[in-house]
C-alpha cells in the first residue's frame, strides 16, 4: 500500500491518541504501557501514522485498518507473530507476502488480524495482515498467510525517517 510522500505532521490531544489507541486494541494490538507525554499524527496520502513520545506506533490506513509500525513493535505495542525462515526472511524484507511453507512457528490469529513477522532470530522483519486463521496453517500447507503491509525502507519507515530529521532541525535552530 502507498503512502504518498508529502509530510505533513501535527500534535494531538491526548484523548485523539487515547481514540486511536483503542481502535488498535479493539484489531488485536496490545500496548505495552498507555503512558505518554506527547502524541502526533503523520499524514500521507493513504494513512497516518501516529507517533507516541517520537516512536512511530500504528500506521492508520484510510480504510480504518491499523497495524503496528516497525520502529514500535516491540517497544510500544504487540501483535500476533509468525516466525519465518532464514529464505522467507529476504523475500519478505523486499515486500514479498508470507507463504505457509516459509512459517516455522507462529502464534494464534485469524483472518484480518494484524501480525509481525519476524526472523528466527526474533528480529521483526515486516508487519502484515492474516489472510487466513492460523489455525489453517499446517508444514505440508501452501498459499499466502500474511499480506506485507509495512517492511523496512517503505513509504511508512521513510517517511518516520523525514519526521525525525525535522525533528532534530527543529531541535538545533
Amino acid at each position: 500500500m502507498g503512502g504518498g510522500s508529502r509530510l505533513y505532521r501535527k500534535q494531538i490531544r491526548r484523548k485523539e491518541a487515547i481514540k486511536l489507541i483503542d481502535s488498535a486494541k479493539l484489531q488485536k494490538i496490545s500496548f505495552k504501557q498507555d503512558k505518554f507525554n506527547l502524541a502526533e499524527i503523520v499524514e500521507l496520502e493513504n494513512a497516518s501514522i501516529l507517533v507516541l513520545d517520537n516512536i512511530p506506533a500504528l500506521i492508520i490506513f484510510s480504510n480504518g485498518k491499523i497495524i503496528p509500525h516497525l520502529q514500535g513493535l516491540g517497544r510500544l505495542t504487540t501483535c500476533p507473530v509468525v516466525v519465518v525462515d532464514k529464505g522467507a526472511v529476504e523475500h519478505v524484507v523486499k515486500g514479498a507476502d508470507v507463504m505457509m511453507p516459509g512459517i516455522v512457528k507462529h502464534s494464534e490469529f485469524r483472518s484480518g488480524d494484524p501480525v509481525a513477522i519476524v526472523s528466527e532470530e526474533y528480529i521483526a522483519v515486516a508487519v502484515g495482515t492474516a489472510l487466513q486463521d492460523s489455525s489453517n496453517i499446517s508444514k505440508e500447507g501452501k498459499g499466502k498467510v500474511v499480506k506485507n503491509l509495512h517492511r523496512p525502507n517503505d513509504v511508512f519507515f521513510k517517511e518516520c525517517l523525514k519526521f525525525f530529521r525535522s525533528l532534530e532541525r527543529e531541535n538545533l535552530e
